[in-house]
């Protein structure tokens, strides 16, 4: 196994972590890769909404130990990938006991190792538990779009990403770009904004179209690779994938 353990993460809300978690969750296992997608954002709108599924287990028995994590793997028969989930509720991760999610996120590490690809969909909010999975991540994948408060949510984003995890690979994705020029544009100002003022550089993973199919997916709970294969947004999930296997 590649054992990528890779953190998915925003600076604002809304953004389209789930959506890019699951889709390329999926491009990557129709390449013949074992893909594990990890909801550590497990609130009103997360994997179990947004892909129609209803989970056995909640996160509360993985958290006092009545279940293990292996047995919270589900897989999703519609798609290429296994999911650790829970259905739409508050967000438990963020108010359990900080020593739990440790233990759960040191658990996970070693789950991942039976994987090739671990994709962890991080909470938006700004909490301490969520820095366990920063800490454990090789690499940090951080999502943009052309919103000015997107950028600047970003920018600090990555100040605190650099102390939780200073060894960390962050890499930008641009969501929703009318233009691959405009996700140029977007990812260049947030460099130079990094650059500048808190001596980072940061690499651009992939630039996503605006489709308005990606929307009509979402809406009808589905993975647009499987509804939209031709459309231009999965075209640009699937080229992340195929970087993601040439580059790591």
């Amino acid at each position: 196994m590649k054992n990528h353990l890779i953190a998915i993460c925003s600076g604002t809300k809304g953004i389209g972590k789930t959506w890019l978690c699951a889709n390329l969750s999926h491009a990557l296992g129709l390449s013949k890769q074992k893909v594990l997608f990890f909801d550590a954002d497990c609130g009103i709108e997360n994997v179990a909404y947004q892909l129609d599924i209803d989970f056995n287990q909640s996160y509360n028995n993985m958290l006092n130990g009545s279940v293990t994590i292996n047995n919270m793997v589900y897989r999703y028969d519609k798609g290429s990938f296994d999911i650790i989930g829970a259905n739409s509720e508050a967000n438990i991760l963020a108010s359990a006991p900080v020593g739990r999610v440790q233990v759960l996120t040191q658990d996970l590490f070693y789950l991942s190792k039976f994987y090739d690809y671990t994709f962890i969909d991080c909470s938006d909010d700004d909490i301490k538990n969520a820095n366990s999975f920063f800490n454990v991540a090789k690499i940090i994948v951080l999502i943009v779009n052309a919103n000015p408060k997107s950028s600047e949510g970003a920018y600090k984003k990555i100040e605190k990403l650099k102390k939780i995890n200073p060894y960390a690979d962050i890499k930008i994705v641009i969501n929703r770009a009318m233009s691959y020029n405009e996700g140029t544009q977007v990812y260049k100002s947030l460099l130079q904004a990094a650059q500048t003022y808190i001596k980072v550089d940061l690499s651009l993973f992939r630039i996503i179209r605006q489709d308005t199919r990606i929307r009509d997916s979402v809406l009808n709970k589905s993975l647009l690779i499987n509804r939209y294969p031709a459309s231009e947004g999965a075209e640009d999930i699937v080229k992340m994938a195929q970087k993601i296997l040439e580059e790591l």
